[in-house]
């Protein structure tokens, strides 16, 4: 029986004290800390952990600069004392990072404001960060459009070291065992409270097989990101919020020579601004801020979405990237809460980035709206102060321990200098089952290597047949059938979007 199947079993027969739908950010750390103080848990989500919004960011835990525009203090005071906590307990996953705003001169915001509202920010942090600063003479000032007089006006913020899917799956990989199950390509597609055991009773479905399983828990806390509406319905759950989306869209461009540190373009229009953030062999341009209303919608790359990129770029940068230099997309969607009889036709920038966490009056459950990447961990203690009004047995503290792999769990794949872990150690320990599960959630292959990893002319099929192999344990024809689905996908999104082939 191997680990997968094992799980599922031990799902159906484990009485969880909480079970949470969604493996993002906020449902990772949430399982994380559930899990060290000793509960029973299980995390499910119905893809791949980190398969949505949480593989798409711009890797930067930041403060809430943008939210000084309006006034929305508490926001970046406590994005700001989140951001420094992270900085501090999490050094193997996150680093600080100076950032260099360029003002836009004329008809931007005046430098002066600019370094004011910088040295306002910095205090909201406590003054834990290192001290804003002007600059005239810096590497990335060559790729700048602006020419020789530009200034930037630098400040410090942090950076993910890898990526922010691995961020992830950092919370969740220590906890493995009979009674701490954490299942991906699993949907809660129906489920009930009993009130004879007190217990919420969940039909799990294998997404990836033909598995059924009824799960059972004490509470249930719903986050799901952008899909946290669509669960709530689906289990009669009403809340006094819902989520409004706004769409997100990077490219991942060659890395210039002279980018060494995130650049912060002002854009002039909505306050908003464009990042130019350095990320291995990579530079990230964007993002985008698009209001959706339809998910699917919020997850596809448009050619609106390209085309907007590269002529910011045009406009900001002296070499700017042709449709040839993009070497991958990132596209998410940002979960916003507002009222449920919101109706204003607003920029999301204007909305609030603080997050919601609502509790059903009759049921044991849990609703968490919005959430950023920077905040994760409070938001989990958030939760768990409300999971704490519900009777659980006293739990019994749990260590936590890392898989480590050696030497012989490495692979090197072309385009990229450092080893990465191989597909059969992230398969046995990662959860890992799909080409796009290790290409872009276990390695950056895919968004550091053209065409998601192929190569521009499919110089690395056989790298990528090989990797296939591994994951499925060598069964030639589910390789082959992984490898075409992969084919088919690449050549549908960045193909057509880039004109490619």
């Amino acid at each position: 029986m191997n680990a997968r199947q094992q799980f599922w079993d031990q799902a159906d027969t484990t009485d969880f004290d909480v079970a949470i739908i969604g493996g993002g950010v906020t449902g990772a750390s949430l399982y994380h800390h559930l899990c060290q103080h000793g509960h029973r848990v299980l995390l499910t989500d119905q893809a791949d952990f980190a398969a949505a919004s949480s593989q798409s960011s711009g890797m930067l835990v930041w403060g809430g600069l943008l939210y000084l525009r309006n006034f929305d203090l508490r926001a970046v005071f406590g994005f700001s004392h989140a951001r420094d906590a992270l900085i501090r307990s999490g050094a193997d996953w996150v680093r600080p990072e100076f950032m260099r705003y360029i003002p836009a001169g004329n008809g931007g915001r005046s430098a002066q404001l600019v370094q004011a509202a910088l040295y306002l920010y910095w205090s909201m942090g406590l003054f834990h960060r290192r001290a804003p600063s002007r600059e005239r003479d810096f590497a990335e000032r060559k790729l700048i459009r602006t020419g020789r007089d530009v200034q930037a006006l630098r400040y410090e913020e942090g950076v993910l070291r890898d990526s922010d899917a691995r961020f992830v799956l950092h919370w969740i990989t220590p906890h493995q065992r009979a009674d701490q199950i954490p299942l991906n390509y699993c949907a809660v597609r129906s489920g009930e409270f009993h009130a004879g055991d007190q217990r919420w009773h969940l039909e799990l479905h294998d997404t990836l097989g033909n598995a059924e399983v009824t799960a059972k828990a004490r509470a249930v806390v719903n986050c799901a990101g952008v899909w946290t509406d669509d669960v709530n319905r689906a289990f009669g759950i009403e809340t006094p919020v819902r989520h409004l989306l706004s769409k997100g869209v990077y490219l991942g461009i060659r890395r210039p020579p002279q980018h060494e540190h995130p650049l912060v373009f002002e854009m002039g229009e909505h306050g908003d601004v464009l990042t130019l953030l350095p990320w291995g062999p990579i530079s990230l341009w964007g993002p985008t801020e698009t209001r959706v209303h339809d998910i699917s919608e919020g997850y596809r790359v448009q050619e609106d979405d390209v085309e907007f990129l590269l002529e910011h770029a045009r406009h900001e940068l002296i070499d700017p990237p042709e449709r040839a230099d993009i070497v991958s997309l990132r596209c998410g969607i940002r979960p916003l809460v507002v009222p449920t009889a919101f109706d204003r036709d607003v920029y999301p920038l204007d909305i609030s980035r603080r997050h919601r966490v609502v509790r059903d009056p009759d049921r044991p459950w849990i609703s968490f709206y919005g959430g950023k990447l920077t905040n994760c961990v409070d938001a989990a203690r958030e939760v768990y102060g409300h999971l704490r009004n519900y009777e659980f047995a006293v739990p019994r503290m749990n260590g936590v321990a890392h898989a480590r792999f050696d030497e012989n769990d490495r692979i090197h794949f072309p385009g990229i200098d450092d080893p990465l872990p191989s597909p059969g150690w992230s398969a046995h320990h990662e959860f890992c089952h799909t080409l796009p599960d290790y290409l872009r959630r276990r390695t950056n292959i895919s968004q550091w290597v053209p065409r998601e990893g192929l190569g521009w002319n499919n110089e690395n099929l056989k790298e990528i047949e090989q990797i296939a192999l591994a994951l499925t344990d060598g069964d030639e024809q589910r390789a082959r059938q992984q490898l075409a689905q992969y084919q088919s996908s690449v050549r549908e999104g960045m193909d057509r979007l880039l004109h490619l082939h």
